[in-house]
């Protein structure tokens, strides 16, 4: 399924109209007390850097209030995907789980493994059901309207003991800034061997490169078609290569291919690296994690994008309902209950966003104050493009077994520039599509 940009940019801008307004409605629901109801326990699955104490506070309360319990299974990152689908095909699946939306229709057929919940009185106040949906129904429960942008996350206590009180416009100002810290022995730029966090370097620069929603629309169609590869498009090797030239330049941790994600963000809240690229959830979880810390955003300058355009994400946290569920009722009740202020608000508590439901608040006031102002100014300079995972998620299951994992590979191999990954990447897809029958490789 390929997700229309003028949805996508629609939800941008009412994401953008959301940011400037505080939420509303207090509501709640007197459940009584959780003692005098029959215990019921669900069970679900859920990354590990997914597993957010908002989340947890409201699966503590309906356990208290209403004597359902979730017994989640917590699973790292880079083993989530090959287990979900086994799981689900298996008809082992529990009966919640959690994943990016829209990314779970890529991965996964839900209208084969999964509840519509179309009829559920809470859809009417959904500010985002396009996230949600496939062919036409509605697939889960989302949390969030947005995931916010993708941007140069930094630590700027760093950046203040080293004298950088301006943030870098040109890719040589960027290398300056980094050879700073290096001199000062600084590692200037984290990446895990989670291969979703590199992988963020190329889905943002990719639709930077390219610039508009109409060039990756065109993009994405003629690759998805086999009217074009990747390497007719010059441009989207020297993103790659302009990742790889950091490794090159020695900016980024040498361990890059053993360090985990949770250590990685440990060494920057001690102000032993300096940066890493993520997205503004990424920097809501730094400051939940390390609460005394001191980090912020930009829009990192870069060589292939002279407008400055800025990669939004139209993707949010949500939870799938197992169609092998016996506890359909109950998950519904559960949902009624989530879209509750009583029940919403805690989500986002330690960890504010852009909530899914109307009259959830999303705790704009503890939120950095950096993201809406730069999420703002891009938006009304029209200068904003989803992320290019968006535009071709229909090679989605291709991703983190194949071409997220020749991003980590290639600067220890150092036997591949951006064209020999893409060469490599392309015979992935044309042998997937062929599998799949698909428009031009039939």
């Amino acid at each position: 399924m390929k997700r229309s940009g003028k949805r996508i940019m629609a939800a941008a801008m009412s994401l953008a109209m959301t940011m400037s307004l505080a939420a509303c409605g207090t509501g709640g629901n007197d459940s009584g007390s959780g003692n005098e109801k029959e215990h019921v326990e669900l069970t679900g699955m859920v990354q590990q850097s997914r597993w957010y104490s908002g989340l947890q506070a409201m699966v503590e309360k309906l356990e208290e209030d209403e004597n359902i319990s979730i017994e989640f299974e917590v699973i790292p990152d880079d083993q989530y995907d090959n287990l979900m689908k086994m799981r689900l095909n298996s008809h082992e699946a529990p009966d919640l789980v959690v994943y990016q939306f829209a990314d779970l229709f890529a991965a996964v057929d839900p209208e084969e493994f999964f509840v519509a919940l179309d009829d559920e009185p809470w859809m009417d106040k959904v500010i985002a059901p396009e996230i949600t949906e496939y062919n036409g129904k509605h697939y889960g429960y989302c949390f969030e309207s947005s995931n916010g942008f993708q941007g140069m996350i930094y630590n700027k206590d760093v950046f203040d003991k080293e004298g950088i009180t301006e943030l870098p416009q040109t890719l040589d100002e960027f290398y300056a800034l980094c050879d700073k810290l290096k001199a000062d022995g600084i590692t200037p730029i984290a990446i895990p061997s989670d291969t979703w966090v590199p992988q963020i370097w190329m889905t943002s620069g990719m639709s930077r490169a390219l610039g508009t929603e109409e060039a990756c629309e065109d993009f994405a169609n003629k690759i998805l078609t086999h009217q074009a590869e990747f390497n007719d498009y010059p441009e989207m090797a020297e993103v790659i290569d302009e990742y790889l030239a950091l490794f090159d330049k020695g900016y980024v941790n040498e361990d890059f291919m053993t360090v985990s994600y949770d250590e990685i963000l440990g060494r920057l809240a001690s102000g032993e690296i300096a940066m890493i690229y993520g997205a503004t959830e990424i920097l809501t979880s730094i400051e939940e994690s390390y609460p005394d810390s001191n980090f912020t955003i930009f829009n990192p300058p870069v060589g292939y994008d002279d407008r400055d355009v800025l990669a939004y994400l139209p993707t949010a946290m949500g939870i799938a309902v197992n169609k092998d569920t016996e506890n359909l009722d109950v998950i519904k009740e559960v949902f009624d209950l989530w879209s509750t202020p009583e029940y919403g608000n805690l989500y986002f508590e330690s960890r504010p966003g852009f909530p899914n439901i109307e009259g959830i608040d999303g705790n704009e006031e503890g939120m950095n104050p950096d993201i809406p102002a730069i999420y703002n100014e891009y938006m009304e300079s029209g200068r904003v493009v989803a992320q290019m995972n968006q535009y071709i998620d229909t090679l989605q299951p291709l991703f983190g077994n194949t071409l997220w994992v020749y991003y980590l590979e290639a600067p220890s191999k150092g036997n591949m520039d951006g064209k020999a990954i893409l060469d490599r990447f392309q015979k992935d897809v044309d042998e997937f599509m062929t599998e799949k029958g698909a428009e031009g490789w039939t």
